[in-house]
């Protein structure tokens, strides 16, 4: 019994270590610079929303008359962000499961709806009918949905390394926490235009 018992922990004191724990640099990193570029989204947000609530305290009108804020293209960027969600977390399910086709998928999906909202919020500029330094109002709208696009762009961007590590087989199982990092990056973007959406299109 004993000779047995000698034996067994001979084979296991030969087997390798387990792997390191490794620190979740990436995803650590990424909250912080989600955080970092909400807040700046969102200060600025509560300027616009603080200038517009003292203009009409005073009974004047906040936009100017020539403005054309429609509502039709922040929604359909609110709609297409959102639809863009699912598709994200379907990444990371597919990649949790080894599933790269699907992955790959739901990546073409999120990647061709990113680029539709940034389509769309240039058309909205178009529609606005003001130049940026024609007024605050006008300039504190560009530069809000602008920061916005640009966090948006840099998403994509995020996903789309992403996508090319997930077609060379880099990020499968517990190796994709690169992607996970990109879903949070985009996450919080969405529910950053979520406000800029309310405060600007819909509130006016």
């Amino acid at each position: 019994m004993s000779s047995a018992t000698t034996t067994e922990i001979e084979v296991f004191s030969g087997a390798p270590a387990p792997p390191p724990h490794r620190p979740r640099v990436l995803l650590v990193g990424t909250a912080y610079a989600a955080g970092a570029s909400a807040t700046a989204v969102l200060a600025l947000i509560a300027l616009y929303a603080r200038l517009r609530a003292d203009v009409l305290a005073r009974g004047e009108v906040w936009l100017p008359e020539e403005a054309n804020l429609q509502l039709t293209p922040g929604t359909m960027g609110m709609a297409t962000l959102l639809l863009s969600l699912p598709m994200v977390a379907w990444i990371v399910h597919a990649l949790r499961n080894d599933d790269r086709g699907h992955a790959l998928m739901a990546y073409g999906v999120t990647l061709v709806l990113g680029v539709a909202y940034i389509n769309g919020a240039a058309y909205g500029w178009q529609q606005l009918g003001l130049g940026i330094t024609s007024s605050t109002q006008a300039l504190l709208i560009y530069t809000i949905t602008g920061l916005h696009v640009a966090m948006a762009a840099v998403g994509l961007l995020y996903l789309a390394v992403a996508a090319f590590r997930t077609a060379g087989g880099q990020l499968t199982g517990r190796a994709a926490e690169a992607v996970s990092a990109a879903a949070l990056y985009w996450f919080v973007t969405v529910a950053v235009y979520a406000v800029v959406w309310y405060t600007i299109t819909i509130t006016k």
